[in-house]
């Protein structure tokens, strides 16, 4: 068994106890702060992902304009400038 599969039982045994304590703890006299505290992590779960998604498309800088590519079907180079070579027929195919 390599280190991934080691982690991976892991993880499942840590989660099957703690959805049996979960479950038990459910039919104890703090039920309902229980299920507070699991509702309030969840929410704060969500809200701290989804406030870091937006944290990263905020401070990502947009890409690179594409340039359309001289001789493809369907550019229109009706300005009359090019960048780069004047046409693609000079180019050889690529072979696989």
């Amino acid at each position: 068994m390599n280190k991934d599969q080691s982690y991976g039982g892991l993880i499942l045994v840590v989660s099957v106890i703690v959805l049996i304590l979960y479950i038990f703890s459910l039919t104890s006299a703090y039920a309902q702060l229980v299920v507070y505290a699991v509702v309030s992590i969840a929410v704060i779960g969500i809200l701290g992902i989804t406030g870091w998604i937006g944290w990263t498309m905020l401070t990502t800088p947009p890409p690179a304009p594409l340039e359309a590519e001289i001789g493809a079907p369907g550019s229109s180079s009706s300005s009359g400038t090019t960048s780069g070579s004047s046409s693609m027929a000079g180019k050889p195919e690529e072979k696989n």
